[in-house]
């Protein structure tokens, strides 16, 4: 991505100011032009999308464009953004940021996470979570957000304070893999996340977490009801297949894919991957999987073995994926190292053969 070219090096400095504060939901120090679109580096496959140095994670596709989250040390600190890129890859068309501390008191750090634009893309929903420097083992406060895709930093609108006690007394406070079930109902994996803390020769400190899905939830966001329907209890991976129902993966047999027909109440097994689903995506009308870490495989219609191609070309492991609709077209999230945990990720655009 890069910037008309000034002829003077205050100028570019300006302009560069304008353009975070604009995209940050603040008010700009003037109206300058916007850089022209460029297209993607290249047109082969994989390519790489993002070229940021810090973390890009979370891509959801809807209308060929792509949604993410990032985190840019250098301009947020830990405070993680939303960002829409053109899902072929090319110019940044949107950043959304939390806003500037309220008050000297405010040290909350925002983290914006599993963005999900809408069938329409007016709309992108997402999760807020809201902590503190000095305690950085929990959240003070976890919830979904819908906003306008205009101002997806207004939390004047829908915001679901999340917190779930299920009848065995687990307590749910954060959700994965949210996508829009419809114009006004949410779908996304309920459960609770581990944020530890690992030390190392009792100097070096290690922050990590792992979230553990509870089960597949919806959540109507014109009503604000939440249901937690039986067939979706234990679900950690999900899809949805042509006919509507979905492909999903349980906790108790991780490498079963199952499918529940419209109307049905029970599951039927359409496969079993060679190793632990560790992400599902419906690519071109197929149920993909990320098995390993670098590999995905995918069933054809009719196959009963499933089918497997290398990715990542041993760059690092691979933690997520999204189907970009219409096609047989995929993003994947690929960590730039293998650090046990976690390297920074960019997102990469792969295609099934």
């Amino acid at each position: 991505m890069t910037a008309p070219r000034q002829s003077s090096r205050l100028w570019r400095i300006l302009w560069l100011g304008c353009a975070v504060l604009a995209g940050c939901d603040h008010s700009p120090l003037f109206v300058t032009a916007s850089p022209d679109s460029l297209g993607p580096h290249t047109t082969t496959l994989p390519r790489r999308l993002t070229y940021s140095t810090g973390d890009d994670r979370h891509p959801t596709v809807v209308g060929g464009v792509l949604a993410y989250s990032r985190l840019d040390p250098d301009e947020r600190g830990n405070e993680r953004c939303l960002a829409l890129l053109p899902s072929d890859g090319g110019t940044l068309l949107h950043e959304f940021c939390p806003g500037a501390p309220r008050s000297p008191a405010d040290t909350f750090v925002d983290t914006w996470t599993e963005p999900a634009l809408s069938p329409d893309a007016r709309r992108i929903a997402y999760l807020w979570q809201q902590g503190s420097l000095v305690s950085v083992l929990g959240f003070w406060s976890t919830s979904i957000v819908v906003a306008s895709t205009d101002r997806a930093g207004d939390h004047s609108g829908f915001v679901w304070p999340i917190h779930y006690v299920a009848p065995s007394g687990r307590i749910g406070d954060a959700v994965s893999a949210i996508t829009w079930a419809d114009d006004h109902t949410l779908r996304f994996l309920m459960g609770y996340e581990f944020i530890f803390k690992v030390k190392g020769g009792g100097v070096v400190r290690y922050t990590d977490t792992t979230f553990q899905s509870y089960g597949l939830a919806q959540l109507d966001v014109t009503t604000g009801v939440f249901t937690f329907p039986p067939s979706g209890d234990s679900v950690y991976a999900y899809a949805v297949a042509p006919d509507g129902g979905p492909w999903l993966v349980r906790n108790q047999d991780s490498t079963r894919l199952l499918h529940i027909a419209p109307g049905a109440d029970s599951a039927a097994t359409v496969g079993v991957y060679s190793g632990p689903v560790l992400g599902l995506a419906s690519i071109g009308g197929v149920p993909a999987a990320i098995v390993g870490d670098s590999a995905i495989e995918w069933f054809e219609p009719g196959d009963s073995v499933p089918r497997s191609m290398p990715v990542g070309s041993g760059l690092g492991p691979v933690r997520r994926i999204a189907a970009v609709p219409g096609t047989r077209r995929f993003v994947i999230e690929i960590e730039r190292g293998w650090d046990p945990f976690g390297d920074p990720a960019n997102l990469w655009l792969y295609e099934l053969p």
